[in-house]
């Protein structure tokens, strides 16, 4: 039987899901900007799906599109009528039926455990085959994304090494950014879905530590909470500016941190950084 009142069913995150138009196009904007992506994966036709993985040492992002219109991708489709971006954060599991019982006890609306699969292909001609298996939840006022969790009971067919070095250096993923129109109010919503995060006043709004990463909410005059994008650790700064510079990708320089403006990254705003 599960313990719903243990918060490890629902994790820190696991991936972000960046929604775009184009896959072939935006796949090779990150390639530019850095990073090793996966070959491109075709998800079945009831999701309707297709993407390419950005795999970190313990995350990973993905740059999703749709090929076909279907019901499980609504919410996608919904994001991409309003410019696409940052549109989804899967937290980990390995108890997908536990992280269900909880949030229902939060009075919050899970869907049933959906399983799915796609082939990877190897460089010999093999395949491994990926397995997922999620709970989403109905759309949670206030927190700008859609929310589900994901257990990976395959990592070795995802987590392949050959995708594991950037030219970038990047290593993780350190934050997800997002503008609300109340801090307060989102935060508050954010927490009946992480139950295990913890909420902090900062300079310039509320942080949510989730063990492994943050999730920073600042306040902007907005009608409805919207993700603005992702900040990366990377192991050599230097590195990743020359990158961007051979590749003609607009930054900017902020103290240690390298910005790239949503007009250059799929509109996601982007953010290069050193330290853990």
């Amino acid at each position: 039987m599960t313990n719903t009142s243990d918060n490890t069913a629902i994790g820190s995150i696991d991936h972000v899901v960046i929604v775009v138009e184009k896959l072939a196009s935006c796949a090779d904007v990150y390639r530019r900007l850095g990073f090793t992506l996966s070959p491109r994966g075709v998800h079945s036709d009831a999701l309707g799906t297709e993407n390419h993985t950005i795999m970190l040492r313990e995350d990973y992002f993905e740059l999703l599109a749709v090929r076909l219109p279907t019901e499980r991708n609504r919410q996608w489709r919904e994001r991409l009528s309003t410019g696409g971006g940052v549109a989804g954060l899967a937290l980990a599991t390995s108890d997908p039926q536990g992280a269900r019982a909880q949030w229902l006890a939060a009075g919050l609306v899970p869907d049933t455990p959906l399983k799915f699969a796609r082939e990877v292909p190897r460089p010999d001609g093999s395949s491994l085959q990926a397995r997922f298996e999620v709970v989403s939840l109905d759309e949670v006022a206030g927190t700008g994304l859609r929310l589900f969790v994901c257990s990976q009971p395959t990592r070795e067919a995802v987590w392949l090494p050959e995708l594991l070095e950037h030219a970038n250096t990047a290593l993780a993923i350190r934050r997800v950014r997002l503008a609300c129109p109340d801090r307060d109010f989102s935060a508050a919503q954010w927490l009946r879905a992480l139950p295990g995060a913890r909420a902090t006043s900062t300079a310039t709004g509320i942080r949510l530590d989730t063990g492994r990463h943050h999730i920073d909410l600042a306040r902007h005059a907005i009608a409805a909470a919207r993700a603005l994008g992702i900040d990366y650790q990377v192991a050599d700064l230097a590195r990743c500016r020359a990158v961007l510079e051979r590749n003609a990708i607009a930054h900017t320089i902020e103290g240690t941190r390298i910005a790239v403006a949503p007009a250059s990254a799929c509109n996601v705003a982007i953010g290069f950084e050193t330290g853990g």
